[in-house]
């Protein structure tokens, strides 16, 4: 039987409005199917591979097509229902039309091919993904608040908000803290000035932060605070960006999470993994591709916090962080201090200079660890290729930038030994990406 998907609301006229049915052969790093038509590549909104589609909203590119399944004409095993009932309009999810256990699968081909596709490599070892609940994992998230005092995310594709109710993958801590957000909100004056609340799960207890435009009053805030005892409210106002009391007196406002043991501590605008218990999982991994011994001099490469250093401080070798934030350099140095680690040092460095180098030289590296925002780590990479490392994990959140400094490794003497996908955000087309070089070459 043919069944009806529903396209997010509110998308832009289509440049064309005669339904096509499309056969959808695979599967794009953006979530997207992908089938052909009149010699094109077609781009298809809630698609998956092996279906029969009937599309609509259909827009043509210069070199590629783009649209949304209206009705699924043949239904592939692998599709599900949403659970969500905010899915097609909320951007935060993309996958939810597709059975949680398959999504990594599907991830992990897209990024296989585009590596052979794009630098014509094959990994000697592929492990199975590593996968998460499906929903509850998630222990951070921004919402926006729109005009009307309601709780939003961005709209797919759109800078439009879209108001929740709910939202199933947050964790339970913070999940329960949204209808007292709402009703708060909707008791403020009408232009409050409220544009972000941030959620964040720690330890003990959650934290909420308000971004406001506009002054908030102290009755307003406390009226809050008393709704949430459960959680520590923040307030950051635009003037300087920092965080402040129910008062309005600045605050450092110091969260921690625990990691195998571990404490780290955190502020709100610090980088820290959304989903802990694959974090989890991913530290342990890079651990045993390490294979540490304690005379290793290992480095770890936008070290943050130290989520990576800590752990492999604690297996005894020396171990290096480095950042280009001195902010969180200080917090790193925090870190280790309150878990008795003396064995790590971290250091402050532009990591887009030179100097990288003569780092990995004076201090004679032999295993490196590589974390890098979306952009990747393009310069890094080149040095690392000149440098003595013998054994290198590289920790990616974006498929594209990974291909791409994949290539400069191979080509500078390493060999991908080991690719491991890791399903962070279930339910979204992003995908988390570890893998192991190995040193086949001398320098």
């Amino acid at each position: 039987m043919a069944r009806l998907f529903k396209p997010g609301a509110g998308r832009r006229p289509s440049s064309e409005s005669t339904p096509h049915t499309l056969r959808v052969e695979d599967f794009a790093q953006d979530g997207r199917g992908v089938a052909r038509h009149e010699g094109k590549a077609v781009f298809i909104r809630g698609g998956i591979p092996g279906e029969t589609v009937e599309v609509s909203h259909y827009r043509r590119q210069k070199r590629f097509s783009e649209c949304e399944v209206r009705r699924v004409l043949d239904a592939s095993d692998d599709r599900a229902e949403p659970f969500c009932h905010h899915y097609g309009k909320c951007g935060g999810c993309q996958l939810q039309h597709m059975r949680a256990e398959c999504q990594p699968g599907y991830k992990q081909q897209a990024l296989l091919s585009q590596l052979q596709r794009q630098q014509k490599i094959s990994p000697t070892n592929i492990l199975e993904p590593v996968v998460s609940t499906p929903q509850g994992y998630r222990a951070r998230v921004r919402l926006g608040v729109d005009r009307n005092h309601h709780l939003a995310f961005r709209e797919q594709g759109s800078d439009r908000l879209v108001d929740i109710e709910h939202c199933p993958v947050l964790s339970p801590s913070l999940s329960t803290l949204l209808p007292k957000l709402q009703a708060w909100l909707l008791a403020l004056p009408q232009k409050h000035g409220v544009t972000h609340i941030e959620l964040l799960s720690a330890e003990p207890s959650p934290a909420v932060v308000v971004r406001h435009i506009r002054p908030l009053s102290c009755e307003l805030r406390e009226r809050l605070q008393e709704q949430i005892a459960e959680a520590n409210c923040f307030w950051q106002g635009d003037r300087d960006g920092k965080l402040t009391d129910l008062r309005g007196a600045p605050v450092e406002a110091l969260l921690a999470y625990t990691l195998d043991g571990l404490t780290l501590a955190f502020e709100p605008g610090d980088f820290t993994q959304v989903n802990p218990a694959v974090n989890g999982e991913m530290v342990a991994q890079a651990l045993q591709w390490l294979a540490l011994e304690p005379n290793d001099r290992v480095m770890d490469l936008f070290c943050g916090i130290g989520n990576f250093t800590l752990p492999i401080a604690r297996s005894g070798c020396q171990v290096t962080g480095v950042e280009a934030v001195e902010a969180m350099v200080t917090r790193a140095r925090h870190n280790a201090h309150i878990n008795g680690l003396e064995n790590a040092e971290f250091l402050a460095l532009d990591l887009e200079g030179q100097s990288l180098r003569k780092r990995l030289s004076s201090k004679a590296i032999n295993k490196l660890l590589l974390d890098p925002p979306r952009a990747g780590a393009a310069k890094v990479c080149e040095q690392i290729g000149q440098s003595a490392v013998e054994r290198l994990i590289y920790v990616s959140c974006n498929p594209a930038s990974f291909v791409r400094d994949a290539g400069t490794l191979v080509r500078s003497g390493f060999e991908l030994s080991q690719l491991r996908v890791l399903d962070m955000f279930p339910h979204t087309a992003h995908v988390e990406t570890m893998a192991l070089f190995v040193r086949t070459n001398g320098i």
